[in-house]
């Protein structure tokens, strides 16, 4: 591979991970990908040079990881899907556990990565309650469950700091994609002629599309003086009434009827919270540091995504 850099990605069958690594091999990287399943890992990002498993138990990750020039972490187990028993477990583990796991690997490492990428959620602010506030990075984390798990798990990702490794925790909000996720419920259900905002509607919405993702997650390797949390989100925030109405204007759907709780909840579960109870979360580190979105507007994203 001569002087060719090499990343790790963990959680590469995800849509991010999947979808970082693809932006990856085009940049030039050797993509080194990673996720609980190698053969799923294997089928879904095909450019990659090797494939791991990492459940988040096995010992040796040090081995894969060292010598690389960065860690992107985006595992964990999907939120938008209808979940039963004890999700809560699952989704801390999942997300806390394994992040841990890697942290401790890169510190044992001889030649540590200079960055580590760790994929976070805007759910840090909580959904205990919503308001009309702009919220920054520089909002305290909330004390629901979302807000605790993403703090110990932004802690988690902090281990990893040193002299020689920078910690970037990206706090992605509900990421926009044609094929997984929220979007893709919703179109089924404007697909439908059930299209129209969750109730009350007057929430905020705060959504990233998956080009931007990927490229708030790549940012830090462009510039050096990034480090701590990002907010990935657009920088034009709607309400989801204006949500719903715009995606019923691209489908060319009616966005009339409002979606009760009831029917989001019997969808996603407890986490139609993220749906529900949205709040303002805009991008003021990324745009500081000089991030230029690709989509800072939602229709401009929604025809990217729905007219391809």
């Amino acid at each position: 591979m001569g002087d060719q850099k090499r990343a790790v990605v963990f959680g590469a069958s995800g849509l991010i991970g999947s979808a970082i690594c693809r932006e990856l091999a085009k940049r030039g990287f050797s993509v080194t990908a990673v996720g609980r399943n190698r053969e799923k890992v294997s089928q879904r990002v095909p450019e990659a040079a090797e494939y791991f498993e990492f459940t988040g138990k096995e010992e040796g990750i040090g081995k894969i990881i060292n010598g690389s020039e960065a860690v992107f972490n985006f595992s964990g187990a999907p939120i938008f899907k209808k979940w039963k028993g004890d999700y809560r477990t699952e989704i801390y583990e999942s997300r806390v556990n394994y992040t841990s796991a890697i942290s401790d690997a890169i510190k044992s490492c001889e030649n540590p990565p200079t960055l580590f990428v760790n994929g976070s959620a805007a759910g840090i602010y909580g959904y205990d309650r919503w308001d009309d506030r702009e919220i920054t990075e520089d909002e305290p984390a909330a004390d629901d469950f979302w807000g605790v798990l993403v703090r110990e798990w932004e802690e988690s990702a902090n281990k990893a700091g040193s002299e020689r490794t920078r910690v970037v925790n990206i706090r992605t909000s509900v990421v926009l994609d044609s094929n997984e996720g929220a979007l893709e419920q919703l179109v089924k259900v404007f697909n439908r002629g059930l299209g129209g905002p969750i109730k009350p509607g007057n929430q905020w919405f705060p959504w990233i599309h998956l080009e931007d993702e990927v490229g708030l997650a790549l940012f830090p390797l462009e510039k050096n003086d990034v480090t701590g949390p990002i907010n990935a989100a657009s920088p034009s925030v709607p309400r989801m009434s204006e949500f719903a109405n715009t995606l019923g204007k691209v489908m060319n759907k009616p966005s009339r009827i409002r979606v009760p709780v009831t029917i989001i909840r019997m969808m996603f579960g407890d986490v139609s919270d993220l749906l529900i109870k949205g709040k303002k979360v805009i991008p003021a580190r990324a745009e500081k540091y000089g991030y230029v979105f690709r989509f800072p507007e939602l229709e401009a994203a929604l025809k990217n995504l729905l007219k391809k």
